[in-house]
């Protein structure tokens, strides 16, 4: 996750440069990454707090973005000009890619995949924060229920209302601007006579990317304090400030941060790509790790004679999910770079960036391996049964205390509240 915080600041200085080309791309960068490091060291309340705000924005936002852009689809933008599914029918709704045809329209899709996973990337966070989360057996699963609600309705949405609004051979996209103006709702919001809206737009994307960054330094770090106390990290990353933030460990997620001033040297959308692929390589890779160890947990659930009624919260279609989920990440990541494989087509960074990560984390596997000589533990050898009791002993802690054993709000004002 720390090497999606330079990515992250890359969007931030791209988008800057919608409003301001004087100020030199370096200075906004600074500026960002001294405001994230300093709200990660000043506390968990504060970067909480920070993020409910940023979290209400982005919500704004995408509903105001999908709201507007089904208006303009609609003609009720100034030009009064009705699009409906036009776009669809000319040029289509899939553009082409190396090849022609049913072909190359096949070929598109597949490569857009490595950048449609990047807006996955870290949903997975949400289990992270149960460290610091007051009755996390509780709050987890509902926040997972409610990620993967929002993250379906808002995406799905927003990308069929794009779809509509703008052709995707519109010569505005290809343009490199090296700001955001390339945005397809800014492009079908300034083409429908609407001038106001994309700086607002810019303004939230903007505030977005800063949390963004926020909280991969949160999550990162987090990660690296919890190695620690699991002894597969130096010791002094459990060591905490008076505000109870493991700064060391907080320090070292920020040392990939100067990564981010690739982009004085070269066009900063170019290297927000670079980056992009980089992050999500790294994070299907993560997903990959998450569905063999959910899929062993499984199998020694069975090994061991436990049922998943058993536990707080059971995730739907299981095993079938998790499989499937294994197989089409491991497939995008074998051939997330295939295009660079075409002749002509080969760089250096664009082979670099899809297949790096996947040599790094075979390397570190078998050092790892070799270095604490540690075994795969047998199935009928995990140690369920301290967990199993973990779950029994909070049941009672909680019924004694009064909680709810849903853990639901029953206040209309606190259920919106908790859903925001």
């Amino acid at each position: 996750m720390a090497i999606v915080v330079p990515t992250d600041m890359s969007a931030a200085a791209t988008i800057i440069q919608f409003w301001n080309t004087s100020v030199h791309p370096a200075v906004w960068i600074t500026i960002f990454s001294v405001c994230i490091v300093v709200l990660n060291f000043l506390g968990v309340r504060l970067y909480g707090e920070s993020e409910v705000i940023f979290a209400s924005l982005k919500i704004m936002l995408i509903i105001a973005l999908i709201i507007g852009g089904l208006v303009i689809d609609l003609g009720g933008g100034p030009d009064g000009k009705r699009i409906g599914f036009a776009y669809w029918e000319n040029p289509g709704a899939f553009n082409e890619y190396i090849m022609t045809g049913s072909a190359g329209r096949f070929l598109a899709f597949w490569k857009v995949l490595l950048t449609a996973a990047f807006s996955f990337g870290n949903v997975q966070i949400v289990a992270i924060s149960g460290s610091e989360t007051r009755q996390p057996r509780k709050i987890i699963p509902a926040a997972t229920r409610k990620t993967f609600l929002r993250v379906f309705l808002f995406y799905f949405l927003s990308i069929l209302i794009v779809g509509m609004i703008v052709k995707y051979n519109d010569p505005s996209l290809s343009v490199s601007t090296g700001n955001a103006a390339q945005s397809p709702f800014i492009i079908a919001f300034e083409r429908a006579g609407v001038s106001v809206l994309p700086s607002i737009i810019n303004g939230v994307v903007y505030t977005s990317a800063i949390s963004a960054g926020s909280a991969c330094i949160f999550f990162a770090s987090r990660t690296l304090y919890g190695l620690s106390r699991d002894g597969h990290a130096p010791a002094f990353l459990q060591r905490c400030n008076r505000y109870g933030t493991p700064h060391y460990a907080v320090g070292m997620t920020c040392l990939l941060l100067p990564l981010v001033y690739l982009n004085v040297g070269t066009d900063s959308s170019v290297v927000f790509g670079w980056f992009v692929n980089i992050t999500t390589v790294s994070g299907l890779i993560g997903w990959v790790v998450i569905q063999v160890t959910y899929l062993r947990f499984y199998a020694g659930l069975k090994a061991q004679g436990y049922s998943r009624d058993q536990l707080p919260y059971r995730s739907p279609g299981q095993p079938y999910v998790a499989w499937a989920t294994l197989i089409a990440n491991v497939l995008v990541l074998l051939t997330s770079g295939f295009d660079v494989f075409v002749d002509g087509n080969f760089t250096a960074a664009g082979f670099l960036t899809c297949y790096l990560n996947l040599a790094i984390f075979a390397v570190l596997y078998v050092f790892f391996k070799f270095c604490y000589k540690s075994k795969i533990i047998p199935l009928d050898a995990m140690d369920l049964k301290t967990e199993f009791e973990v779950i029994r002993r909070e049941k009672e802690e909680e019924a004694a205390l009064g909680i709810p054993a849903d853990g639901k709000l029953k206040t209309v004002v606190g259920k919106i509240r908790n859903w925001i």
